[in-house]
């Protein structure tokens, strides 16, 4: 399966009631990402297994549930993190094909899942697809569908939209915008009373993609599905306009300094400056919301979300979602453990108490969400027929991604002349495209 871009919300999810290694770093990648995780024993009677991941701020919702599997007979696991994506990426990568495998990771749809499933690295999950699709839609089982099998079950599932304070929008008299004319105003409204309006983060590199998807699909989607597709160029004038117009953000101080806020899973103190009320807004994966929960910040109470307005009336409802694979290792010394503890976890005792210690949305039909925000976004879409548009990061070859992340990242930190930028990104996805069969 090729990605693509674009799904119908109703395809992807029903809602009734997702660098060369030195030697002495690879040797630590190895002990890390593998090692023998005890030997196969049956439900809960079974060492724990390792679920390895690059997301160090769910260290305790992924044991909770490791945990809750192994009480409810099944089999548990242990997660195991890294703090870097990079360093991530390279360590399942380089142990994928070794007996150093880990169990079960975490990893990323489309083309990122691709590569490892090309590479042999992942295991066939369709019994476990076959087992509990019905509660899953068809435009989730293709994410992560390949030549007919598939490799992975829904990690999480996220809409990509605005965050805002609550109590800021108040106190500055700031109506949540629905054009964007209401949203640069609001914006200036909020510069005015010395509120830095957006969160923006260059930590970790991969978040600097973030405003650009989000402000092609608020100008020209038809544009950002065939630049993700090989069927524009980054030097086409639609991309460059879409980029002057974010630099002429970033000048008018619409955002918070990329190199001193952090979001994520790793590193993170935008909650903190949110909070105070000292940002205001962000746009954001809706996986990032127990975070703020944990730092005392209530959805519905505190914080709300709103899906961004579009520049271009015309360019329909569109929204950007991830689904995140949960994956096993084919070539892991206990891959049948392994396929026991994900089949747990893709049904609906699973679902449960994930969603229950993580408050993320499950991508079961039959698993309702917890948060009030995402209840209102799920509406939201429902109501609106928004399309689903695949995250940049998941949507183009990943040697794409890479070299363009850090030119975005270049950007965020002096908005200049976009051309050349746009024009070494092109250069590479030249080259990534005549590559692909």
């Amino acid at each position: 399966m090729q990605p693509t871009g674009e799904i119908s919300r109703r395809a992807f999810i029903q809602r009734g009631g997702a660098a060369a290694l030195s030697t002495t770093m690879l040797g630590s990648l190895l002990a890390a990402c593998g090692g023998d995780s005890g030997g196969s024993a049956s439900g809960g009677n079974a060492a724990m297994l390792k679920m390895t991941n690059d997301k160090i701020a769910w260290k305790d919702w992924f044991a909770q549930a490791g945990k809750a599997a192994k009480t409810a007979g099944a089999i548990g696991w242990n997660p195991v993190e890294y703090s870097d994506t990079t360093t991530y990426q390279a360590a399942i990568k380089t142990t994928g094909n070794t007996p150093k495998v880990t169990d079960m990771f975490s990893w990323w749809s489309g083309w990122l899942m691709k590569e490892l499933v090309d590479a042999n690295m992942l295991a066939d999950v369709s019994s476990i697809w076959q087992k509990n699709g019905s509660a899953y839609s068809d435009g989730l089982r293709d994410a992560f569908t390949f030549e007919g099998k598939q490799y992975g079950v829904p990690l999480n599932v996220a809409y990509w939209v605005t965050f805002y304070n609550k109590h800021t929008f108040e106190k500055h008299g700031v109506d949540v915008p629905t054009t964007w004319d209401e949203f640069t105003g609001a914006c200036d409204k909020l510069k005015a009373a010395k509120v830095t309006p957006l969160a923006a983060t260059i930590d970790g590199r991969w978040p600097s993609f973030d405003y650009f998807q989000e402000f092609m699909i608020r100008n020209d989607p038809a544009l950002y599905i065939a630049l993700v597709n090989g069927k524009a160029k980054y030097t086409d004038a639609g991309v460059v306009d879409v980029m002057n117009q974010w630099g002429d953000m970033i000048k008018k101080g619409y955002f918070s300094d990329p190199s001193a806020v952090t979001i994520g899973s790793g590193a993170n103190n935008f909650p903190q400056y949110f909070k105070q009320g000292k940002i205001a807004m962000v746009t954001w994966g809706g996986w990032f919301q127990p975070m703020l929960e944990q730092a005392g910040i209530k959805g519905g109470d505190d914080y709300g979300a709103f899906i961004m307005p579009n520049v271009n009336p015309s360019a329909g409802n569109n929204v950007i979602f991830e689904s995140g694979p949960w994956c096993v290792a084919n070539n892991g010394k206990r891959k049948e453990d392994a396929l026991k503890a994900t089949d747990w976890f893709a049904s609906k005792e699973g679902q449960e108490k994930w969603i229950k210690v993580t408050g993320f949305t499950s991508a079961r039909a039959d698993v309702p969400s917890v948060n009030p925000v995402d209840m209102d976004i799920d509406e939201a879409i429902k109501s609106g027929g928004h399309k689903l548009i695949n995250r940049y990061w998941e949507a183009t070859p990943h040697d794409i991604v890479e070299l363009a992340v850090d030119q975005f990242g270049k950007f965020m930190l002096k908005a200049g002349d976009p051309v050349p930028i746009l024009e070494t990104i092109q250069k590479q996805a030249d080259q990534s495209w005549a590559n692909v069969a």
